[in-house]
């Protein structure tokens, strides 16, 4: 097996969502270098980028930025976490 599908085999045989860093240490394989395998998958429709589901338009729930904004990665109230992917089911 390829390393392409070794990606998507761990990923999907993960419990949850998994961060690139944590699959790169699965793997052993640089950040970089999975970087567009993973995109590879996503683009195929195999996998989900988990912040994808909070970046659409949303109302403003802090009360300072408005009445909408551009979702939780763009406000400046909302932590940024680590990218994860999960398959998609």
């Amino acid at each position: 097996m390829g390393l392409l599908h070794q990606v998507l085999a761990e990923i999907e045989a993960a419990d949850g969502p998994l961060t690139v860093n944590e699959l790169g240490r699965r793997l052993d394989v640089d950040v970089s270098a999975l970087l567009p395998m993973i995109e590879f998958w996503v683009r195929k429709g195999r996998l989900r980028d988990e912040d994808t589901a909070v970046t659409e338009e949303t109302t403003c729930t802090t009360g300072n930025c408005g009445t909408s904004c551009a979702g939780a990665n763009a406000c400046l109230y909302v932590a940024q976490m680590p990218r994860s992917y999960a398959p998609n089911k």
